[in-house]
């Protein structure tokens, strides 16, 4: 299949992806959600399953915080100025780990009082310096000493930050303190970040790759990783970074910043595509995980015409 071809040729493979969305065994357990897909000109094709989620609805996005707060935290300071500290923050071996897991969304909390005692409670550990530990606390410390002030609601909030960054429009919430899991936003919101992706408009667009480390359970200096997919994975600047074996070499499929309530974004390897799967569920485990093995699936049936089982 080509992608950009016109709509009316596409039938063939809307129908597989929808039919995949809609009964494949891992996306069937998921609930209502919506999902698109996409190039750098914008949304292919989308739909909603079930009711309720549709392509507006604003729902916490909870560790797809993390690619955005990196991608405007790169546009800020230049990737070329990221120190050695800075980079390891933002790949998560820094050893600065947050003990609670609050998202902070009390009215008028400051981004500092979000890293202290009261919430977070990040503390270093300097045993896990250099180690990968999947964790927000690496990024609550660069933020406590960048935009420490801000908070998530007014004048001086951490979207009026972000969001000229990036060009983007997300919303204003207490929780935005928690720049790696605090932000409330659509897949319309989400999608103009990864369009910028795609067409080079943001400089972490050419930067995904970089300063990856092993992030897949048991691998070289993992401590910590939700990651429950066979073989290898890797975490580069806020991101995931997912693979398969190709002549038994891994090889880049994507880029990836699945959210624990099950907001899933992903651009592929190439940068010629985007993928939205939309939807909250506070309640169950490994949601963003479950969003990720759906995602994969209606894309294969979207890129082959045939429904997945």
């Amino acid at each position: 299949m080509t992608w950009g071809t016109s709509r009316a040729a596409l039938t063939v493979y809307e129908q597989a992806a929808q039919d995949t969305a809609n009964e494949a065994a891992s996306c069937k357990p998921l609930g209502n959600f919506y999902w698109e897909i996409g190039d750098g000109a914008g949304r292919i094709y989308g739909l909603s399953r079930g009711s309720g989620v549709s392509a507006t609805t604003v729902m916490p996005i909870a560790s797809a915080s993390k690619w955005l707060y990196v991608g405007a935290y790169v546009q800020s300071k230049g990737y070329a100025n990221l120190t050695p500290d800075e980079k390891k923050r933002l790949n998560f071996t820094s050893g600065y780990i947050e003990e609670n897991t609050t998202l902070c969304g009390a009215a008028g909390t400051t981004v500092s009082a979000c890293y202290g005692t009261s919430f977070k409670d990040v503390t270093y550990r300097p045993l896990q310096n250099g180690r990968f530990f999947y964790n927000g606390g690496h990024m609550q410390k660069l933020a406590l000493d960048d935009i420490g002030a801000r908070k998530g609601t007014g004048l001086v909030s951490v979207m009026d930050w972000l969001n000229p960054l990036l060009g983007t429009t997300f919303p204003e919430s207490d929780s935005d303190v928690a720049v790696a899991g605090g932000f409330s936003g659509s897949a319309v919101q989400y999608r103009v970040f990864l369009m910028k992706l795609l067409n080079n408009q943001v400089a972490l667009a050419s930067k995904l790759t970089v300063d990856s480390v092993p992030a897949w359970p048991g691998g070289p200096n993992v401590a910590y990783t939700p990651w429950s997919a066979a073989g290898e994975a890797y975490y580069g600047l806020g991101h995931w970074i997912e693979g398969e074996p190709v002549n038994g070499t891994w090889t880049v499929t994507g880029h990836s910043s699945a959210g624990a309530f099950g907001f899933y974004p992903w651009v592929n390897a190439a940068r010629t595509r985007y993928m939205v799967l939309a939807r909250s569920r506070q309640l169950g485990e490994e949601e963003g995980e479950k969003s990720r093995a759906c995602a994969q699936t209606v894309r294969k049936a979207y890129e082959t015409g045939v429904a997945q089982p």
